[in-house]
């Protein structure tokens, strides 16, 4: 599945918090976008995942027009902010029982227990999501985002808050994922790990996104200093 984005715009108000943010993600790459905190790239993540309208702009996902179809997109993407996309008084296997059902995937408990134990969580299958620290949260939300075996997946800030055990996880998890065939766009203002995850990447500052290099035309020094002079202005 291919996702496109065309001058993609969002206002709040009379503050335009996306500016003309164009991208594209392919199976198979990962698009890693760096900004700082407040630069939009969580409202741009959430108009991508057909979460958030944009005031202006196009959005086609294999062909559809996600903006006027979103419900009929929706099952291709995979999803990870930093909202509440679960019940958190419901154990990791209610709550992928609950969803999978939603989107009608098939032999649902084995799925179900099969993405847990992937993802480290087996013995915590059936304790409340509340209880969770930030690495098991974030652990689960990627088994969450993967249930119904999505074509692209959207991950917004995924190493923030996680100790290095849970960062080299998640790190593990995108270069499988990208294995796979899976597109990916990541958020991120790690540039150390965001480096080691992407294909291709972007900076977004004040709302503008900007095309910056494959990886393989990139050091990881010279995308920090690149990084480091863009935030200077």
């Amino acid at each position: 599945m291919r996702l496109r984005a065309s001058q993609l715009t969002k206002n709040f108000g009379h503050r335009a918090i996306v500016k003309n943010a164009t991208l594209s993600v392919n199976p198979g790459e990962v698009v890693t976008i760096f900004g700082p905190n407040g630069a939009g790239k969580t409202t741009l993540i959430k108009i991508l995942a057909t979460l958030l309208k944009p005031t202006s702009g196009e959005l086609e996902i294999e062909g559809t027009d996600a903006i006027a179809n979103y419900s009929d997109v929706r099952n291709g993407l995979g999803v990870v902010i930093h909202e509440n996309l679960a019940y958190p008084v419901f154990s990791p296997y209610e709550n992928l029982k609950f969803f999978g059902r939603m989107y009608g995937v098939q032999q649902l408990e084995h799925r179900c227990i099969t993405l847990l134990t992937e993802v480290g969580l087996q013995h915590f299958a059936h304790e409340p999501l509340h209880i969770f620290s930030r690495g098991m949260t974030q652990r689960f939300m990627i088994a969450r985002a993967l249930l119904h075996q999505p074509s692209v997946l959207l991950l917004d800030e995924p190493f923030s808050g996680l100790d290095a055990a849970a960062k080299q996880f998640v790190l593990k998890r995108i270069a499988q994922e990208q294995q796979n065939g899976k597109g990916i766009i990541i958020t991120t203002h790690n540039t150390e790990l965001g480096y080691l995850a992407g294909t291709r990447f972007l900076f977004m500052i004040n709302g503008e996104l900007e095309e910056v290099a494959q990886k393989d035309e990139i050091t990881a020094e010279t995308l920090l200093l690149m990084y480091e002079e863009r935030l200077t202005f």
